[in-house]
């Protein structure tokens, strides 16, 4: 399970660093209406970009967003990337002031927080979905209605393993046979 689980997780780190590239990218096309002249214009426009894509992926991390639990309530969610997204706006700030080279652009920055914030949602979004969708479920068969059947059971439930289902337990009594502990 842990590999599924780091494998996924880095797949999707690798996603949201092209979404905050994408978003960068797509910030200094809609301020400047070209793109060329902020690539090759620019000084430093891959450290820049690499400052803005690990700043972000850590805030991401420390605010539990790559947690598959944090998917299932999209509230909770949002709440977690605007948080997440202000952080490390606040850092960049900092980062901004002290280097002032490493400044992405007049107003290419506020564009960008958007736009990231935006994709970053929407990528969680249909990453939960297809999550759901497109996994093969192992299906668990419990033996046992005791107390650490009951403590699986809410392990599975609770906490994000959503390629696991379920089907039943088995007890020696036939008066339990099936039921939910």
């Amino acid at each position: 399970m842990n590999g599924y689980r780091s494998t996924s997780g880095l797949l999707f780190g690798f996603i949201d660093s092209l979404f905050i590239i994408a978003g960068i990218l797509l910030g200094a096309y809609l301020r400047f209406l070209e793109i060329e002249s902020f690539l090759y214009k620019t000084d430093f426009v891959v450290l820049k970009l690499i400052l803005i894509v690990s700043v972000i992926q850590i805030a991401f991390y420390y605010f539990d967003l790559y947690d598959f639990k944090t998917y299932r309530d999209k509230k909770k969610m949002a709440i977690l990337l605007l948080e997440s997204i202000g952080a490390s706006t606040i850092f960049l700030a900092l980062v901004y002031f002290f280097i002032p080279v490493l400044f992405i652009g007049r107003g290419i920055f506020v564009l960008a927080v958007f736009f990231i914030l935006i994709f970053a949602f929407f990528g969680r979004l249909f990453y939960a979905w297809a999550l759901k969708a497109w996994t093969l479920k192992e299906r668990i068969l419990i033996i046992g209605t005791g107390e650490l059947a009951k403590k699986i059971n809410k392990e599975i439930l609770e906490n994000g393993y959503d390629v696991f289902e379920i089907v039943g337990f088995v007890d020696e009594s036939r008066e339990e046979f099936g039921n939910r502990p």
